[in-house]
């Protein structure tokens, strides 16, 4: 699946790296690296500067981040059933909803750095009825970082792919692992959680 992607970004250049990242800011946490790899291409051709593929990738961000924002605002609607029937995808949202209650522009900041709640953090944000303005603000402000340093990530990577063709494996590898295990760190922490909290009532009851 992640082939057919790539090659539709490939395809539809610029616009397709930036509705593919706006796509995300709507709850769907499909690999965006695949969009920051495509941007560097272009800029490795010519097609794009770097400051050029920094103001499409946030476009495409904050572009998505307004959406989600609205539908967040806009109270009851499918995405949020969807998103509030899921196991996952309702938890990160409630989350999210009391640390905006209790922080506000702190977490739309760090929110754009963290990968797992991003796709959820604007429907949060509107949930919770931040300020458009500071959403706008502090999403930007965030996106750009975060952006910046996707960008370079995908650069270094793209060196490193082409100068070390015998480590390439060894970096798929590598990339693998830290993938896989902080997915699966998060279902153990997941588990772990719900252990915990089926043993409370066990224990009041005795």
């Amino acid at each position: 699946m992640a082939d057919v992607w790539l090659v539709w970004i490939r395809d539809h250049g610029a616009i397709g790296i930036a509705l593919f990242l706006a796509v995300e800011n709507i709850g769907v946490p499909w690999p965006t690296t695949l969009a920051y790899i495509v941007a560097i291409e272009l800029v490795q051709v010519g097609e794009l500067s770097w400051l050029g593929a920094l103001l499409v990738c946030t476009l495409g961000h904050v572009t998505g981040s307004l959406i989600g924002y609205a539908l967040g605002r806009g109270g009851d609607n499918l995405i949020l059933r969807r998103a509030r029937n899921g196991n996952g995808l309702g938890r990160t949202i409630e989350w999210l909803h009391t640390w905006f209650d209790r922080h506000g522009i702190v977490t739309i900041l760090v929110a754009r750095l963290v990968g797992y709640v991003r796709p959820w953090a604007s429907i949060a944000a509107g949930l919770g009825e931040v300020r458009l303005g500071a959403f706008v603000l502090w999403t930007t402000i965030g996106t750009a970082v975060h952006v910046a340093l996707a960008l370079w990530l995908a650069q270094a990577g793209s060196w490193f792919w082409d100068a070390y063709p015998s480590l390439r494996v060894a970096l798929v590898v590598l990339v693998a692992l830290v993938f896989w295990g902080a997915f699966f760190y998060a279902v153990i922490r997941l588990l772990l959680t719900r252990c915990r909290r089926g043993r409370v009532p066990t224990a009041r009851a005795s």
